[in-house]
């Protein structure tokens, strides 16, 4: 039995706890033991150790401050959680010096965790999982723009910054600003499509998206008969009412999944004729149900959608939901809309051409099978192999 140290500092999305609680559960049925170093606490479940995990100051909410411009790089995206402020990293690096001391781990699987990469590089097998946007590579000399425009922020300084806080905690420093998420192993948990640093990765990165994780499989193909549209709402920004009412307005089947809705707006959209849910949707019966899925985003989703074998809509309110959308766009097999600039004409519209894009859904059901073949055996099944190779290694 060996002793895992699961680790993650950035991310909001439910998917990243999920990814988490999946490898948790599939180390324990291997015979190890888990141990879980996370973000936010709350969203673990019982039986497992749990600490918190070091936090980043955009991450507190009275530290919280707007970005000057939008990031272009990863280096921008760093800057904005606080890398290039005196004390972050080193602070950072040093609270995983202690909970790394107090666990004494066997291994180390980190999911979005820039400063337990370098608390743990080159002291016990450290393995990086994750999605691609979240694991940039580790062997670039720069971060590249990932939307065409320059970097808002100088790189050689944040890399200078880097070096002065990893010197500080007795690391080692970087040749290069990517080499902050450098593991002995590295494993992308997406469908190439999905990963914006896909031209750069190294043969054996990828592993299965996590698709299948809740219920053992993967969800079920869509046989072109559904009539609803599925739009899910996760509740990190929100939801202005000219776009519910936009919903109303495209006069089609919808069925909302949104978390946070006040019992006012669900009542106002249900008297409307759209269906409310309070709690997440089985992805069975979405694809049983549905023609399109709108959503912000969220990787695990799209990766969903496209095992189904259905579009998927993705209003998106930061760079990596935006990626994802594009990507899709790109591919043919959904489109691509800026949240903050929808407004209730502009939503409707989109909910209507999406549903009445009968070639885009016959697009996604043709494509189906190559996705499904990518999306098996399992994301956990993969990762859990890598760590125990890592051990045996």
């Amino acid at each position: 039995m060996a002793r895992i140290l699961i680790g993650w500092e950035l991310g909001s999305g439910r998917g990243h706890a999920e990814n988490l609680i999946d490898l948790a559960t599939e180390m324990r049925a291997r015979g190890h033991d888990p141990v879980l170093a996370v973000q936010q606490t709350a969203a673990m479940p019982a039986g497992f150790e749990i600490w918190q995990a070091p936090l980043w100051p955009a991450l507190i909410t009275s530290r919280a401050r707007p970005s000057r411009s939008a990031p272009a790089t990863f280096g921008d995206i760093l800057s904005a959680v606080g890398l290039g402020e005196a004390g972050v990293l080193s602070g950072l690096i040093r609270a995983w010096d202690r909970i790394l001391a107090a666990v004494r781990p066997d291994a180390v699987a980190a999911e979005f965790a820039p400063a337990l990469l370098p608390a743990a590089r080159g002291r016990v097998p450290l393995l990086s999982f994750g999605t691609g946007f979240a694991q940039p590579p580790a062997g670039l000399a720069a971060f590249p723009s990932l939307t065409g425009d320059p970097a808002a922020r100088d790189e050689a300084a944040l890399l200078a910054a880097a070096n002065r806080e990893i010197g500080l905690a007795g690391a080692a420093p970087l040749p290069a600003l990517p080499a902050l998420f450098a593991a002995d192993r590295v494993l992308v948990q997406a469908f190439p499509l999905l990963d914006p640093y896909r031209r750069w990765r190294r043969e054996g990165e990828y592993a299965p998206p996590p698709v299948s994780a809740a219920t053992g499989s993967l969800p079920p193909l869509a046989d072109g008969r559904g009539e609803e549209i599925f739009v899910y709402l996760n509740g990190a920004q929100t939801v202005r009412a000219p776009l519910l009412a936009g919903m109303v307005d495209a006069g089609l089947p919808i069925r909302l999944h949104m978390p946070s809705i006040a019992d006012a707006d669900a009542a106002v959209l249900e008297q409307a004729g759209i269906t409310v849910e309070r709690q997440p949707v089985p992805i069975a019966r979405i694809v049983e149900r549905s023609r399109l899925i709108v959503s912000h985003g969220g990787i695990g989703l799209a990766a969903a959608a496209l095992c189904a074998g259905l579009p998927h809509i993705v209003p998106s309110f930061d760079l990596e939901k935006r990626l994802t959308g594009l990507a899709l766009a790109e591919a043919g097999l959904g489109r691509q809309a800026e949240f903050r600039a929808l407004d209730r004409p502009g939503m409707a519209r989109l909910l209507a051409e999406g549903f009445a894009d009968r070639a885009m859904a016959a697009r996604c059901r043709d494509a189906a099978p190559a996705f499904r073949a990518a999306a098996v055996p399992g994301g956990a099944r993969a990762v859990a192999d890598a760590v125990e190779a890592l051990i045996a290694a």
